[in-house]
């Protein structure tokens, strides 16, 4: 197998192509990344490395050719326990439109990463398909990009890379497979998760969840930190601005976003956006505008 050239390696949300990027990396004392999310869908293919990943509440142990599959909502976050080794990946991002695009009536290659939302379970661990998806990847990043054809065979490579995917997933749930699971934080973080998600326009302040879930909201606190590395009020506030996202996305007024998300006025909004991803909320729909 041909060694592939790293991408130097850029803390960013955003995708600088229209359809798909894809990058081989190679790290020497990479540092612990924050939570965070994306506006597309993320293949993530292990190689080596002392590293554990957390998606939402749930932490997974990686292990050499390990594939993680990450949706636009999932909150992730890479926390490294050994520096000293060098840290590989192969990373594929893929737009929902492009995604849509390259389906088919008959045939939706985003329900594997549908299927792992559903399921509460990111990781696929299988010899014989992480050999056939790391083939696929390997062509694909090491693809010329300049050739005649080479859109339509970066294609075919995206395609029997989630094709092969959501086969393997639709077998698991029809056989009634077990899919490898992370380790699962507190069933109490679980709770605040799920009510967290069914309500982000409401109060969620600490005492209101610690009442909700009958417990101390110091407990509370301590339990969320240690499950999910974000404090609840970190945690609420990500998807929050998550959900921002996706209503700017969906043309809402951008006055009116900020009372849909639960954010108190369009001040702290504004500042949290910009904070998060870089840019305001108005620069970010004209970008979203301008994509569609």
């Amino acid at each position: 197998m041909a060694r592939l050239s790293a991408t130097a390696w850029k803390a960013t949300q955003f995708m600088t192509s229209r359809n798909y990027e894809i990058n081989f990396y190679c790290d020497k004392d990479f540092k612990t990344v924050s939570p965070h999310s994306h506006d597309f869908f993320e293949l993530y293919y292990f190689i080596q490395g002392g590293v554990s990943y957390i998606i939402e509440n749930e932490r997974y142990h990686l292990e050499p050719n390990d594939i993680l599959l990450i949706s636009p909502s999932n909150l992730h976050q890479l926390d490294i326990f050994d520096s000293k080794t060098s840290y590989e990946r192969m990373v594929l991002w893929i737009n929902p439109k492009y995604l849509k695009s390259i389906s088919s009536e008959e045939t939706d290659l985003s329900i594997c990463f549908r299927l792992c939302t559903e399921k509460h379970s990111h990781i696929i661990r299988d010899v014989n398909l992480s050999e056939q998806i790391r083939a696929q990847l390997d062509a694909l990043c090491a693809a010329p990009q300049n050739e005649f054809g080479s859109d339509i065979a970066s294609e075919m490579h995206i395609k029997q890379v989630l094709l092969s995917l959501c086969r393997h997933l639709r077998q698991d749930l029809e056989e009634g497979n077990k899919q490898k699971e992370g380790e699962k934080g507190n069933s109490t973080v679980f709770a605040a998760v799920e009510y967290i998600n069914a309500h982000l326009a409401e109060n969620l302040s600490l005492d209101t969840l610690a009442e909700k879930l009958f417990i101390s909201k110091y407990h509370l606190a301590h339990l969320f930190k240690q499950g999910t590395n974000v404090t609840p009020h970190q945690y609420i506030l990500k998807k929050r601005l998550i959900l921002s996202k996706r209503l700017i996305e969906q043309d809402l007024p951008i006055i009116e976003v900020f009372s849909r998300c639960g954010f108190a006025d369009y001040t702290h909004f504004f500042r949290a956006f910009k904070g998060e991803y870089g840019i305001t909320p108005k620069q970010y729909h004209a970008i979203t505008t301008q994509n569609q």
